[in-house]
């Protein structure tokens, strides 16, 4: 059991049940490695076609290499995931829209918002920007599992909070986070059944409310904080969520934060869920050119530790994944997140387990 404040999570028993129906979605961590899941293959670039999007596709290396230079973690401390398949992903997603990924240059072109794509033929956008996004895939389901051995997991990745069965939009190609919650459920034959979802992410989480309403999944608990000014207005999505909250352009730190932590007060009387999936977006950062909020990079640092608390204090096992972010400082801001939440919950020792390598 790991020496660290979120040793109280661990659900071992669960744990030593479900590794082995996670062999397909990556390599099972050694105790030396950390619950932090990556592939270099997440990254998204080929020709600078990719910097036409105001996303940072390749931010992911960009906060492994900052972690490394701060000596918080070595890349061999990291867990490296698969791409998931396809029958992994149909247990979400119709065949009609994975085949469509597969064979339409313009469905590609439309969930990454990026018709420079229908330029490119389809064997560079399989292995270019599809690949990717299954590997991301893999990493937020095997991510989910190791916070029942760890009781905290990372994927630094993930977080398609548009997508869902039957499509995706706005980046997000695959419901990465209902694959998760599916996958823990039977893996665990139900020991793990009531998931909570905290979305702090800039835009309404539309494809995983989706899919609850689609799957008619009472036992999945949503708190979504979002800019209700902006995309994707997903009326009928909304019905999905059970603690909601509403923010406007311009939100400050103060009145975010305030606002988080009422809904996490209202979560914690509502539900007591067995697992927590963390959406951490970084586009509620002041500057951010799709966000359109103020909230300072000191906010981002707060609101993450603030909902790592609410875990910790409630015993219950979280995992991350990083979602959105549009900023040219997103990569930083996460990465002092990180930094943040290994540093205060003594998730890492440097003296310790980098030695070891």
């Amino acid at each position: 059991m790991p020496s660290n404040e979120f040793a109280q999570c661990v659900r071992q028993h669960v744990a030593a049940a479900i590794k082995q129906h996670y062999t397909e979605l990556g390599t099972w961590p050694s105790t030396q490695q950390l619950p932090i899941v990556y592939n270099e293959v997440y990254n998204v670039s080929f020709c600078g076609i990719e910097n036409l999007h105001v996303f940072d596709s390749k931010k992911f290396r960009k906060v492994v290499a900052t972690l490394e230079e701060k000596k918080l973690i070595t890349k061999r401390q990291l867990v490296t995931s698969n791409e998931a398949t396809v029958d992994i992903l149909l247990d979400v997603h119709t065949s009609q829209y994975l085949q469509e990924i597969k064979t339409s240059k313009m469905k590609v072109a439309e969930v990454t918002e990026l018709p420079m794509l229908l330029m490119l033929p389809m064997w560079l956008l399989q292995w270019r920007v599809v690949k990717p996004m299954k590997y991301m895939v893999a990493g937020t389901m095997l991510a989910a599992a190791l916070a029942i051995e760890r009781g905290w997991s990372i994927n630094i990745g993930g977080g398609m909070h548009h997508a869902y069965s039957g499509g995706g939009a706005g980046w997000c190609m695959f419901s990465d986070l209902t694959l998760a919650l599916r996958k823990i459920r039977k893996a665990s034959q139900g020991l793990v059944s009531k998931i909570m979802i905290i979305d702090t992410d800039v835009h309404q989480g539309n494809g995983y409310e989706r899919d609850k309403l689609t799957f008619e999944d009472s036992q999945l608990y949503i708190l979504d904080i979002y800019n209700s000014e902006l995309w994707p207005h997903d009326t009928s999505a909304k019905n999905a969520i059970d603690n909601m909250v509403e923010l406007r352009c311009g939100t400050k730190d103060g009145q975010y934060l305030t606002s988080l932590e009422s809904a996490l007060q209202q979560a914690s009387r509502d539900f007591q869920p067995d697992l927590i999936l963390y959406n951490a977006g970084t586009d509620i950062l002041e500057g951010d050119p799709l966000g359109r909020m103020s909230v300072s990079l000191e906010g981002v640092i707060q609101r993450d530790q603030m909902v790592f608390q609410h875990a910790l204090v409630h015993t219950c096992p979280i995992s991350m994944v990083l979602s959105g972010g549009y900023a040219a400082e997103s990569h930083q801001a996460v990465a002092k997140s990180i930094e943040n939440i290994l540093t205060v919950f003594s998730l890492t020792s440097r003296d310790a387990e980098l030695n070891q390598w």
